[in-house]
């Protein structure tokens, strides 16, 4: 019997650590419930402590005890149903990319956790491990981005590996019966620090870049853990249960001048040094719940950056020092997000429509497609607009997403990892007739139609990590890519006419910019040039104006320019963020996700920025609005059973109807268009 137990809290990470020489690894996450304590400091558990089948009752008694609570009646805390809201995706980011381009982090999105990258507007989430099983955790980038090491329990024992940016040419690093994990590279990328139980306790440790010259660098009877160097190479920050309870202490990169840089009965723990060497950010639940904060190197000047009532934890600063990426649970399930390093200008990247959360409707408004994991992976459905007939229309035992409607309603295009990389398929609305229509070594996503239905836009990554946008043909043929640079291109949408493709790029001259380029190739045009990230382009049904995000004042808030890029008008103004805008088809209002009233919710505005009106009002998390062909309606995600499933509202906030109930994932909602 196995016992799956929530993210431990400092305590029990701490007597967790100490049992790793004894421990075999059984996986790098504990996701049930500890009832009995509030859940705050009782975070996901970070790294490689997986429970061995033996010893997870054992384990699970540890837990209540040093969480202050267990399951009914005092003891172990009950396993969590799969697919029930204590199994949402668990997200973590451990690090960004030197060269500033991507953010690795961990996710169970997809069954296993595994390791994935992600750019800071949110684009291009890219499996990098791509394990069939078991699980792989806490990814390091080299300081040159060319390799990552990572924490796998693939070979039965948990033991630090290293693969190339692209997720090729993985290595096994380290070979002990004990458990190693939590890499880290050193500045200058010729050796790897990392914790390991192969003396009998939870200590850190340091080798070449190569695997090899292992040498302990701690030795106490408590554990060590998560190691993070200065810039400089000199030092290393790690947290240490040696007083009592977790604090964060540094020491010379020789194991020599221990110092201690916190002091409080809370728990302090996961420390990350900032690029230009002054400043450590950590996460700590001293004011009640888990946040991030940040001290100057020397211990002195803390501040709190993050401030609700979730959890916030693993910081990771950009390499220009000026961004911390960081997890959160305040939408109900576990994201990346990314502020400012003052703490300003909090975003949120995964959960975005690129990725998932991207309703589609029927050309007719009778029927919705979605994403759903509720048969164990994700599969493509579809559901009538009145919440009967749910039916399967993909059967793979590999994910698949991004349903998108042709015109006429008669077929989905969509991708899949069945051929074992992510390509465009096709198939009719029955489930029949699935065709593979790209074959590349990258990864091929974000399907889109063009009007006429002769075309369909998409994304394509190569093996170097950088995405270009496509255009094919129909059935597949007479590929061409629209763009062709450096920085990485995503989220094509076609002009009402299909003579003209908007995308986003993601760092020309620093910043995320909207472009568009003719359907041919031709015509490459930048519309926005302003520090910032530019995101979600939607064209007007006439064509003749784009809605878009935009965070140059401070927060993503909703603008709507020409489409030539002239006349740029600000619609929104709130401090919280507003994003993904969605015209409606008679081209008179927008709707828009905000979080202004503290959670997630579906807002409607006038295309001139006039009556404002929050559409849905509810404690979870409604996202990606997707309208009714005839503007009556909004099909939207929503976590507010307890799991996302499909709901439908009027566009006067009447009428909510839920249209799907199950313990999976139910995503991607799309109307089908009017033929």
């Amino acid at each position: 019997m196995e016992v799956v137990a929530r993210r431990p809290c400092g305590r029990l990470r701490m007597a967790l650590l100490g049992s790793m020489a004894s421990l075999p690894l059984r996986r790098p996450w504990d996701t049930a419930a500890l009832p009995g304590r509030r859940a705050v400091p009782c975070l996901r558990a970070r790294g490689i402590l997986g429970l061995a089948t033996g010893v997870a009752l054992s384990l699970s008694a540890l837990a209540a005890s040093a969480c202050g609570g267990g399951g009914p009646g005092g003891g172990p805390a009950p396993p969590a149903s799969a697919g029930g809201p204590d199994s949402l995706p668990a997200l973590t980011p451990t690090s960004i990319t030197p060269t500033g381009g991507r953010i690795a982090f961990v996710s169970n999105r997809n069954g296993l956790f595994e390791v994935y990258t992600v750019y800071p507007d949110g684009s291009r989430l890219q499996n990098l491990s791509q394990r069939s099983a078991p699980d792989n955790s806490y990814p390091d980038w080299s300081p040159d981005g060319s390799r990552i090491a990572f924490t796998s329990a693939r070979e039965g024992n948990a033991e630090v590996y290293v693969m190339n940016a692209d997720g090729s040419g993985q290595v096994r690093l380290t070979n002990h019966p004990a458990a190693d994990g939590f890499p880290s590279w050193s500045p200058d990328g010729s050796r790897i620090a990392f914790v390991s139980g192969r003396d009998g306790n939870s200590e850190i440790y340091v080798m070449d870049a190569d695997g090899t010259d292992h040498r302990r660098l701690t030795d106490d009877p408590s554990p060590d853990g998560l190691p993070s160097w200065s810039p400089d190479g000199r030092r290393i920050a790690f947290e240490s249960g040696r007083d009592g309870n977790s604090e964060i202490y540094v020491m010379d990169a020789d194991g020599k001048d221990l110092k201690r840089l916190t002091d409080d009965p809370a728990v302090d723990f996961g420390p990350a040094w900032s690029p230009d060497g002054p400043r450590i950010a950590f996460a700590s639940d001293r004011d009640g719940d888990t946040e991030v904060y940040v001290m100057d190197a020397d211990g002195s000047g803390r501040a709190r950056l993050t401030d609700n009532p979730a959890d916030d934890g693993d910081p990771a600063w950009s390499p220009d020092g000026s961004l911390l990426a960081f997890y959160s649970e305040r939408g109900g399930r576990r994201e990346i997000y990314v502020m400012r390093a003052d703490g300003s200008r909090q975003a949120r990247l995964t959960g975005s429509r690129d990725a998932y959360f991207a309703p589609s409707w029927s050309p007719d408004g009778s029927r919705i497609a979605f994403t759903s994991g509720r048969d164990g992976h994700s599969e493509i459905y579809v559901v009538d607009a009145d919440g009967s007939t749910v039916t399967r229309l993909t059967n793979s035992l590999a994910p698949d997403g991004d349903p998108a409607w042709s015109p006429d309603g008669s077929r989905i295009a969509f991708f899949s990892y069945r051929s074992g990389d992510s390509e465009i398929y096709v198939a009719n609305i029955d489930g029949t007739g699935v065709t593979r229509l790209t074959d590349s070594a990258g990864s091929d996503q974000s399907p889109a139609w063009s009007p006429d239905g002769t075309h369909i836009a998409f994304v394509s990554g190569g093996a170097g990590g950088n995405s270009e946008v496509y255009v094919m043909n129909a059935d597949g043929a007479g590929r061409i890519p629209l763009t062709l640079s450096s920085e990485g291109d995503t989220g094509p949408v076609w002009s009402p006419d299909g003579t003209r493709v908007a995308y986003v790029t993601g760092g020309r001259g620093g910043n995320g910019e909207i472009f568009v380029a003719n359907a041919d190739a031709s015509g490459q045009t930048r519309l926005t040039d302003a520090p910032g990230f530019d995101s979600f382009p939607e064209w007007s049904p006439d064509g003749t104006r784009i809605a878009f995000s935009f965070d140059r004042d401070g927060n993503r808030e909703i603008y709507v320019m020409n489409s030539d890029g002239s006349g740029l008008t600000r619609l929104t103004e709130d401090p919280a963020d507003d994003t993904n805008p969605e015209w409606s088809p008679d081209g008179t209002r927008i709707a828009f996700e905000s979080d202004r009233n503290g959670n997630r919710d579906i807002y409607l505005i006038n295309a001139d920025g006039t009556e404002l009106n929050r559409l849905t009002d509810n404690p979870g998390l409604d996202s990606s609005p997707s309208w009714s062909p005839d503007s009556s309606r909004i099909a939207f995600t929503s976590n507010r059973g307890g799991n996302l499933d499909i709901y439908v509202i009027h566009d006067d906030g009447s009428g909510l109807m839920r249209l799907t109930d199950d313990p999976g994932v139910d995503e991607d909602p799309v109307w089908s268009p009017v033929p």
